[in-house]
């Protein structure tokens, strides 16, 4: 046994890198592989396998080769992954986890990522993985938004991907359509939706579309520079971890409803009163949806503050009580 020479000369040939993480995933999952055999299951050459060795070892993977009859292709025992550290609970819940990001997002890529997820599963453990996916079940689809729009978020990570321009129709907040050319630079889920952070250059700044409201998106060409603004950095200037557009609002909750409080809002945007009713204090993005919310509470909540918003939900419900009078 010896390990590979990376003394094979300046110039690497360029490789596939979702073949070069295929390959590491099968000599971790094998203690040996010849040539041939990896080749015939990647449909390349017995040459192409030998350079795709010599470009792992040159990134630090420890292979070894093993010549003549039954040698092959292997990795140093010292740098595999003990499974057995990973328990079928663990897979559990990062197979089930990837399965329901997937699927509210309707992307393929997630797919092929569990494939590769479950090649590490034990074989022993198999059963007992299958039972506890009986016990366990996530379901981001009506967080993610539906399903069939899932044509638009492909587009949408592809022009990140590439870094290309992408034009389409936007529904801002406050109902007003129009159309954005955006650099887009990354792809965020956060306030129980998925987001496309940008520089707009309708706006000339940096921007977050929610990608539920994104209409008829098209790639633009040539590519652009990526923009240094980074989506930390964007939020950390407006107001914190805030949503976009949000207001500070305070909500004043009726007894009745302090165990459904405690459950949607932490500790510390709580306070009860000497009444027993929770006094809410938080930010939330202002449009169409909060005053649906907001109503949806009926008698059982006041807002207190911001005013303009005590104002609507007042002249709404007066208007829902004519339709009804």
């Amino acid at each position: 046994m010896k390990l590979l020479s990376s003394d094979f000369g300046a110039t690497l040939v360029p490789v596939k890198i979702d073949r070069l993480l295929a390959i590491i995933m099968c000599l971790l999952n094998h203690d040996r592989l010849c040539a041939r055999e990896l080749a015939q299951r990647f449909g390349v050459t017995v040459r192409t396998i030998q350079r795709d060795m010599q470009t792992l070892e040159l990134a630090g993977i420890p292979i070894y080769a093993v010549q003549g009859s039954g040698g092959g292709y292997g990795i140093m025992d010292s740098y595999k992954l003990d499974r057995q550290l990973i328990t079928a609970d663990d897979f559990c819940r990062i197979i089930t986890s990837l399965e329901s990001v997937g699927a509210s997002m309707s992307d393929q890529s997630f797919g092929e990522t569990l494939e590769k997820i479950r090649a590490l599963v034990p074989d022993r453990s198999m059963d007992l993985l299958a039972a506890q996916n009986e016990k366990l079940s996530m379901d981001f689809t009506m967080l993610g938004g539906d399903p069939r729009r899932g044509g638009v978020f492909r587009c949408v990570r592809q022009a990140v991907e590439e870094e290309r321009p992408l034009r389409f129709s936007y529904t801002s907040n406050k109902l007003e359509s129009s159309l954005r050319v955006v650099e887009p630079l990354t792809i965020a889920f956060r306030w129980r939706s998925w987001y496309l952070y940008g520089y707009c250059r309708l706006r000339e700044d940096y921007r977050l579309f929610r990608i539920s409201r994104i209409v008829d998106p098209e790639i633009l060409s040539p590519r652009f520079v990526r923009k240094k603004k980074t989506l930390s950095e964007f939020l950390g200037e407006a107001q914190g971890d805030s949503p976009p557009g949000a207001v500070e609002l305070s909500l004043k909750f009726s007894p009745l409803l302090r165990p459904i409080v405690e459950e949607c809002y932490d500790a510390g945007q709580v306070k009860t009163l000497a009444d027993g009713s929770s006094l809410v204090t938080l930010r939330m993005p202002e449009d169409t949806w909060l005053y649906g919310y907001l109503l949806s509470f009926g008698p059982h909540l006041e807002v207190l503050e911001p005013e303009h918003i005590r104002t609507i939900i007042r002249e709404s419900a007066e208007k829902v009580a004519a339709r009804y009078g």
